[in-house]
């Protein structure tokens, strides 16, 4: 009876610290995978937060750039509306020089030539913003396209 009371006795004191030790098992590989995916989303959220901040970058730099394009077109629109509106001093000084009687007809060209390089100017001013976009927007589309 003694001999059975003991060996119940071993397999309870046997069981029981098997259970604590594989319940520590348990937890330590619990918690080391918690660790891990932790880690692994850290790591996500940087990768992340990296990329972010480039495409955020590249969109800096595409804006920076369309208002560059943007101030070189308008220069250019002011350059072109300044020799046309030369041209139209010239055609205007040519018509009230001019003694013959189709000088009315000069005069009316030159009128013409005034509004042509107003319409002119409008035109450039509204192609040079319309290229310019189109650059930042291809610009753009490369930029988000093209991963860091």
């Amino acid at each position: 009876f003694w001999l059975a009371l003991a060996l119940v006795a071993a397999l309870a004191l046997s069981h029981g610290m098997a259970y604590k030790s594989g319940r520590a098992a348990v937890r330590a590989s619990w918690d080391a995978d918690i660790a891990q995916r932790t880690a692994q989303a850290l790591q996500a959220e940087q990768a992340a937060r990296a990329t972010e901040q480039a495409l955020q970058t590249k969109v800096q730099k595409v804006a920076n750039d369309y208002h560059a394009e943007k101030k070189r077109g308008a220069a250019a629109a002011a350059v072109n509306a300044d020799r046309l509106r030369q041209l139209e001093a010239a055609l205007a000084e040519s018509a009230s020089a001019d003694t013959a009687p189709a000088g009315g007809v000069d005069g009316a060209f030159a009128g013409i030539a005034g509004e042509c390089s107003r319409a002119i100017v409008r035109l450039d001013g509204y192609a040079s913003d319309m290229a310019g976009k189109a650059k930042a927007l291809q610009d753009f589309a490369r930029s988000v396209r093209v991963t860091p």
